[in-house]
């Protein structure tokens, strides 16, 4: 019953919003690296991109919930047993869902769950090519939290840091995917905003 409720709730608060909902899409590139406690390993980082897109769903004045559809860049760069650098690029489908709280017209903070799923694997040692996934985990489940800017009502800026929270299988080893980006986003005028604006002509 606890949970209908809720479920129920978060349904209403989401019907409610729809009229300030926006859809917008977001670009830019990240510092990509691996993360291992257990093998100490030097990887080195790799500058991937990302694009997808968001909706953001205002709950109040200074709330939205924000769930995402992202490509998302990943991997790293290492020394293997043989003494041969290669690099490890990943791809993956993010889905984020943040929580983005705004401190005032220009600044705002976020966090919140991702979950990311494979879809393609490139390993390059000099003239080697390898796109095998099946030493790559085929998920992780993870974290995000940044800060973003306003730069006008529908350009943003953003800073964020994404972490691994449940590790992938990198042969046979635990690794999290790390990930800071910046990136700027468009967000597209919400039914309200339109509305208010043909009013005001």
């Amino acid at each position: 019953p606890v949970m209908k409720k809720g479920l129920l709730l978060l349904a209403f608060l989401i019907f409610a919003s729809a009229a300030q909902a926006q859809i917008g899409v977001r670009a830019g590139v990240g510092s990509t690296n691996f993360s291992n406690g257990d093998v100490q390993r030097a990887f080195t980082s790799l500058i991937r991109p990302h694009f997808g897109a968001y909706y953001g769903i205002k709950v109040t004045e200074k709330l939205t919930v924000e769930p995402g559809l992202f490509y998302s860049g990943k991997g790293m760069t290492a020394v293997n047993d043989k003494n041969k650098e290669f690099t490890e690029s990943l791809s993956y489908v993010d889905i984020p869902v943040l929580v983005r709280y705004a401190l005032n017209e220009d600044f705002n903070v976020f966090a919140g769950p991702q979950v990311g799923f494979l879809l393609a694997r490139k390993y390059t040692e000099e003239s080697l090519k390898l796109t095998n996934t099946a030493v790559v985990g085929g998920y992780e489940i993870g974290g995000v939290f940044g800060v973003g800017y306003q730069l006008t009502a529908e350009l943003n800026l953003q800073a964020s840091y994404d972490f691994g929270i449940v590790p992938f299988k990198y042969f046979e080893a635990d690794h999290h995917n790390t990930v800071f980006k910046l990136s700027i986003g468009y967000t597209l005028p919400s039914k309200a905003a339109k509305e208010k604006t043909e009013q005001e002509q």
